[in-house]
């Protein structure tokens, strides 16, 4: 994940029973909601779906956690129950600024990956710059894949708050897809017919399997045992398609959320427009049991 709060146990823990203590006896169980916004830019479109969450999804007396790029909201019944209007806004606000702020490393890294890929077709024809540039390419892809990890910890912490946790409960991921710059299609097919460099390039350029990032089968073990129902949106731009000298580098992500999604009992959902996600989230909430 592109995360980078390193959030310890007892904050998370407090914030929850913080918002479990001031449930009345007597009242009808709450769901319990946690929504991660993994994203890199935050568009008028994710503000919608923030808005049609808010005001369609979550019911009084739900329980609500928010994690943007960069930190973790809990809101108390109080906050919960003032006009919806003011809490879009203060929700929207929050989700925007805190995904500009922890947008500029990765910026950083996509400007230097560009530059790298444009220096690997303008190197072709010497062997030394050519390796040189190709270096400096996995270095940035090195770089690129620290902003990725997933905190097993943070995921391990909301596995035990949960537990004692009366209601319903549901975490929400919202993941937008994510590409990186790569050499042009001629460029490749080039480097590809040169012995000393085609594996590298394959490796570096072509090659499409990944690691998982975590042990997928231990974490939905954990979420079915509560249990949690993870819910799946993949946001990926229509036209990507498109746009050439790119390669979508978050399939690995894509590949264990949705297994996650899928024998949880959520939805998974992948679309350009994050409030058709919601909307489909709704619809599941709502139907009748099974």
């Amino acid at each position: 994940m592109k995360k980078t709060i390193a959030l310890t146990g007892w904050i998370l823990l407090s914030l929850i029973i913080g918002a479990q203590a001031s449930t009345p006896l007597g009242e009808s169980q709450p769901r319990n909601f946690v929504l991660f916004f993994e994203i890199l830019d935050y568009t008028k479109e994710m503000g919608d779906a923030v808005s049609f969450f808010l005001t369609r999804v979550l019911d009084p007396g739900d329980q609500l956690i928010i994690y943007t790029p960069a930190r973790v909201y809990g809101f108390s019944k109080a906050t919960l129950a003032q006009p919806r209007r003011d809490l879009v806004r203060n929700v929207q606000d929050k989700l925007r600024g805190d995904t500009a702020f922890c947008r500029t490393n990765y910026r950083i890294i996509m400007d230097d990956m560009k530059i790298q890929a444009r220096d690997v077709t303008e190197n072709i024809a010497s062997q030394d710059d050519l390796r040189r540039s190709l270096s400096q390419y996995r270095q940035s892809l090195a770089n690129l894949q620290s902003l990725r990890k997933v905190n097993e910890t943070l995921l391990s912490q909301i596995v035990e708050v949960f537990k004692p946790q009366p209601g319903k409960n549901h975490v929400v991921m919202i993941y937008q897809a994510e590409f990186r710059p790569i050499p042009d299609k001629e460029t490749i097919n080039r480097l590809r017919a040169m012995p000393i460099i085609s594996f590298e390039a394959n490796e570096l350029f072509s090659q499409t399997d990944q690691p998982p990032p975590f042990d997928v089968g231990a974490f939905i073990g954990l979420f079915k045992e509560v249990p949690i129902i993870m819910h799946f949106f993949y946001i990926k731009p229509k036209d990507v398609s498109l746009l050439q000298d790119i390669k979508e580098q978050s399939a690995d992500m894509y590949s264990v959320f949705s297994q996650m999604a899928t024998a949880t009992g959520g939805i998974r959902e992948t679309t350009a427009n994050p409030e058709a996600a919601f909307k489909a989230l709704l619809q599941s909430l709502n139907a009748p049991a099974q």
